[in-house]
């Protein structure tokens, strides 16, 4: 039965939205400073690329990010303006992302309130981040997070806010909602970054070409590239080695149960056969004989079953945090899981009744 929570939280984990737009999308993982770059050289491979790689056909928008989608963690504390004293509590822990413009029409990340990052938000301009939902929200009132500062602990550099914008997946896919704030690039150099390109078709098709560009400006820059679909494969990578390694195990246990349960009901019937033997020549019809061992067996069956629904409910909480979009305790597939067992163990049942029910009573009378 826990097999198949986890055969439905796959199903399901490909349905799951994690904020952005994961189709008709491929990033290329890049770190200009393994090759000796430095701050100057390596904005001006930013900037390079992205007018390039933002010419190729079939290519609708492009951008820069620090990190990958599902590889970050909160990293950083922030202090609200004004949140009173300053002691460890008032640190919101934050994931941290450094974007250039346009990057979140690149990753169909939905604007919520102010704007996103423009050309004037450089180095001699005012400090500015954006927000999300949940760090909007839950740390100002009505979350109006607009207008306001804060700053990293540790810091002494104030951030205005100016967008705030919807939630995505930081961490894990289906995660709960937390707090994320995005930088400028141009206020906030990033000596490793990961170029995002949205494309009109399949993003397989641009992988090669722009690989291609990003080595015919630099042969020596590492280039790690995946599409969109390729990244929740990969997070969903260990989920599936998983569902597949309880799929044969369960498999090989409810034939182990099947078998063992034949073995017993067809040794329960050869015990019986004299008893079997009686009912018939008292008038007992084969009908009736074979809903008693049916009766007999499906009574062993069903208190199996409901043991296993106890065990799989307690199983499920413990293992909830490994399901995606489904609790440890999801109805459909427990009761998926238990009419499996119940059909098979009729089957495993019904063989050595029907054997009961063609039982020749006279045969069986002469034996006593």
């Amino acid at each position: 039965m826990t097999a198949t929570l986890f055969f439905r939280s796959i199903e399901r984990a490909y349905n799951i939205k994690p904020g952005f737009a994961t189709d008709h999308l491929a990033l290329f993982m890049t770190n200009p400073a393994e090759v000796g770059y430095d701050e100057a050289r390596a904005k001006g491979f930013y900037r390079a690329m992205r007018d390039r790689v933002s010419t190729l056909p079939g290519v609708t928008s492009v951008s820069w990010a620090s990190g990958l989608p599902f590889w970050n963690n909160p990293s950083r504390s922030i202090v609200i303006e004004g949140a009173g004293q300053r002691k460890a509590s008032d640190k919101i822990a934050t994931v941290v992302f450094t974007v250039d413009t346009d990057y979140f029409q690149t990753m169909g990340i939905p604007l919520v309130a102010g704007r996103v990052f423009g050309d004037n938000d450089r180095e001699a301009s005012v400090p500015v981040a954006i927000v999300n939902q949940a760090l909007a929200e839950e740390h100002w009132p009505g979350g109006g997070a607009l207008g306001h500062r804060f700053q990293f602990a540790g810091d002494t550099t104030w951030r205005q806010v100016v967008g705030v914008v919807r939630n995505a997946n930081y961490t894990t896919l289906g995660e709960a909602a937390q707090p994320c704030v995005y930088l400028p690039l141009r206020q906030n150099f990033s000596d490793g970054m990961t170029l995002y390109v949205r494309t009109a078709a399949d993003p397989a098709g641009v992988l090669v070409v722009t690989q291609r560009e990003i080595r015919g400006f630099d042969p020596n820059i590492q280039i790690d590239a995946r599409t969109g679909g390729k990244l929740i494969d990969q997070v969903l990578w260990g989920a599936r080695v998983g569902v597949a390694l309880l799929g044969v195990f369960g498999s090989l246990a409810l034939i182990l149960a099947s078998v063992g349960l034949y073995g017993v009901m067809a040794y329960s019937v050869s015990r019986r056969t004299k008893e079997i033997g009686v009912r018939m020549a008292l008038g007992a019809s084969p009908s009736k004989v074979l809903r008693l061992i049916l009766r007999d067996g499906m009574l062993l069956v069903s208190c199996g079953i409901a043991m296993g629904l106890g065990a799989s409910l307690v199983a499920g909480r413990v293992l909830s945090r490994m399901l995606f979009g489904i609790s440890g305790a999801d109805p459909q597939s427990l009761a998926a899981a238990s009419a499996a067992l119940f059909a098979v163990a009729f089957v495993a049942c019904y063989l050595p009744a029907r054997a009961a029910a063609r039982v020749d009573p006279m045969t069986a009378l002469r034996s006593m």
